[in-house]
C-alpha cells in the first residue's frame, strides 16, 4: 500500500485538522490515540491513507498500527487528551465527513 500524493476532499479536511493541531509533528504518544479515535469514523484504508500522510509513514506499515491499536486501546486519559485537542482544530466537522 503505497501514501498519494493527494488526499481525496473526504480526508484532505482531517490532514489540516492533524497538521494544525500538531503543526511541529505527531508525537508518537499522540499517534496511536489519533488510530484509536479516528478508528470509528473512518474505514481502515482511509484511516491509513489519512495518517501516512500527515506522518510520513508507509500506509501498509500505518495499516498494521491500526490493527495494533484496536486491539490494545492507548489509555483513556491519552486519548481524551487527543481529544479536547482535536476538538479545538475541528474534530466533530472532520469526523462527520468521515462517515
Amino acid at each position: 500500500m503505497s501514501t498519494p500524493d493527494i488526499l481525496p476532499p473526504t480526508l484532505s479536511g482531517a490532514a489540516r485538522m492533524l497538521r494544525d493541531a500538531y503543526p511541529g509533528g505527531m508525537p508518537d504518544m499522540a499517534y496511536f490515540a489519533v488510530l484509536a479515535l479516528l478508528y470509528e469514523h473512518f474505514s481502515d484504508r482511509n484511516l491509513a491513507e489519512l495518517m501516512a500522510t500527515v506522518t510520513g509513514k508507509d500506509a501498509a506499515v500505518v495499516l498494521n498500527d491500526i490493527y495494533a491499536c484496536a486491539s490494545s486501546e492507548p489509555a483513556p486519559s491519552t486519548i481524551a487528551a487527543v481529544r479536547t485537542l482535536l476538538a479545538r482544530h475541528g474534530l466533530q466537522a472532520v469526523c462527520a465527513e468521515g462517515e
